[in-house]
């Protein structure tokens, strides 16, 4: 019983949480503001959450679990790691990038070099599996690498493009921003084109409306 209200009582302030970002952006909404609306003492927040950034991370990582699992109970393939991540990092930046809130939260935190972090994805498996299936034989220190690169370069892609710097329509951004990964792993440039064009077809045939990032 203890567990299951502690459970209800995180989730609770997780949703409240993301009324408040969508509504007032992610500076606005205050641990205050969250605790008020929650009807929970303040000093309760840093007991689930230590900090406003750690409630951001576990957002983003429910959202991120929950396209994952909806692409793979679509694909229902073993292997292939590589498009398994393109189609789910396809669906992450539409869904954030279709909406003006969604937008507006992501820049805030993206911009801020304190937490952006919290919107780093966890392809620690699927780059494990990558590796593999693609015969690159990188070392650990490789992959770190990689993802230190590949978030380096999406976050500055995304902040061109919201700064106006980066003029490009919603479906190139998406394109771009889903190649990173292969280009560093050194995909060949034609499984690169040819999952474009699977994603799109996906995108297509499947609807994952219902798969929302804040509300």
């Amino acid at each position: 019983m203890r567990y299951r209200k502690g459970f209800e009582t995180k989730e609770n302030i997780i949703n409240i949480s993301r009324k408040l970002f969508y509504e007032l952006g992610y500076t606005k909404a205050t641990v205050q503001n969250i605790a008020d609306t929650a009807n929970v003492p303040l000093g309760l927040i840093p007991y689930y959450f230590k900090t406003k950034d750690n409630i951001v991370l576990e957002i983003n990582s429910k959202f991120y679990i929950e396209i994952y699992e909806f692409v793979s109970g679509k694909l229902r393939i073993r292997k292939n790691a590589y498009l398994k991540l393109f189609l789910v990092t396809s669906i992450y930046y539409r869904i954030i990038l279709s909406d003006e809130n969604n937008k507006k939260f992501f820049y805030e935190v993206l911009r801020n070099k304190s937490n952006f972090k919290t919107l780093r994805f966890s392809t620690e498996r699927l780059f494990t599996l990558m590796n593999k299936e693609n015969n690159k034989n990188f070392t650990e220190q490789d992959l770190d690498t990689i993802k230190i690169a590949e978030f380096g370069a999406r976050r500055e892609l995304l902040l061109s493009y919201f700064e106006g710097k980066y003029d490009v329509d919603l479906e190139y951004l998406v394109s771009v921003l889903s190649s990173v990964t292969g280009r560093l792993f050194g995909i060949d440039e034609n499984i690169i084109a040819e999952y474009k064009e699977r994603e799109h077809i996906f995108s297509q045939e499947y609807d994952y409306s219902n798969i929302k990032f804040l509300v």
